[in-house]
């Protein structure tokens, strides 16, 4: 069994193998968890651009959710898998893992730095996938790396773990900064702490079940919110129907509160 989660991230260490294996039940569990720190991110979010008189109608954020089409639907399908892939893929012990992780940060800190450069969303969709070219040097640059300094690479990883496993849930918040402004602004590091915490929710659950439970979670969370506010719109011309939809919101997100809060009842009681 892996450790209690609170335990578990005074020293996240990294293993070859998952600590843990979760049922279907236990990672609906854990996925209700992930969907109520979005929810009550959301809320935050909501006071703090309040508090601070912050316009988000022009923010990336703003333009997913306005702007329905095929090509953001397909960003949005592939966006969960190449960012875990990213982040998440490197928190282990094997070489395997460790070296495509690697290929993937590469390619992503890429595109952290090069689309903060007062880039419109609609630029930012429109070529999403274009700067994945990266991927070949990177993985190039990986393979030699793997070939002439495994044990280097494997050496600075298992020398710096813990700061690694930090430095993946902040580079994960960070990288959603995009969500919420188009630039590099201070207010939007603020605005994207759920982002943080949710990045530390899927590090923990890579770690401690798999990277399939990882990528299960981001997937869910991404998808339930754009999908969803998709459908509901697209549901305007039949009233009857968008209320149903509304209703079984609602039904869901009881549901999901109620889980979410006794996952956290039992993490506060070192039960999970």
């Amino acid at each position: 069994m892996p450790p209690p989660l609170l335990r578990f991230l005074r020293n996240p260490t990294r293993t070859t193998q998952p600590l843990g294996r979760l049922n279907l039940w236990q990672g609906v569990g854990w996925l209700s968890l992930l969907i109520l720190v979005a929810l009550l991110g959301g809320l935050v979010d909501g006071v703090l651009e309040h508090v601070l008189n912050i316009h988000l109608l022009n923010s990336f954020q703003s333009y997913l959710f306005l702007h329905p089409t095929w090509r953001i639907a397909l960003l949005v399908a592939a966006a969960p898998l190449l960012e875990e892939l990213a982040f998440r893929a490197m928190l282990s012990t094997s070489p395997r893992f460790i070296f495509i992780g690697l290929t993937f940060f590469i390619a992503f800190v890429y595109e952290i730095f090069h689309q903060q450069l007062h880039t419109p969303p609609a630029v930012v969709v429109a070529t999403y996938f274009d700067h994945f070219w990266v991927l070949l040097p990177a993985g190039v640059t990986c393979f030699l790396l793997y070939r002439y300094a495994r044990s280097t690479v494997l050496g600075f990883f298992e020398k710096h773990g813990v700061a690694i496993f930090w430095m993946s849930c902040i580079l994960f918040g960070a990288a959603h900064d995009r969500l919420y402004a188009n630039h590099l602004v201070w207010w939007s590091f603020l605005l994207v702490l759920p982002q943080f915490l949710l990045g530390v929710l899927l590090a923990s659950i890579r770690v401690r079940f798999g990277l399939r439970w990882s990528i299960a979670g981001h997937y869910t969370i991404d998808s339930l919110f754009l999908y969803g506010t998709w459908l509901y719109v697209s549901l305007a011309p039949y009233p009857n129907l968008q209320r149903g939809m509304m209703f079984a919101v609602y039904a869901l997100g009881i549901f999901v509160v109620l889980y979410g809060l006794v996952m956290l009842v039992r993490i506060v009681r070192h039960r999970c």
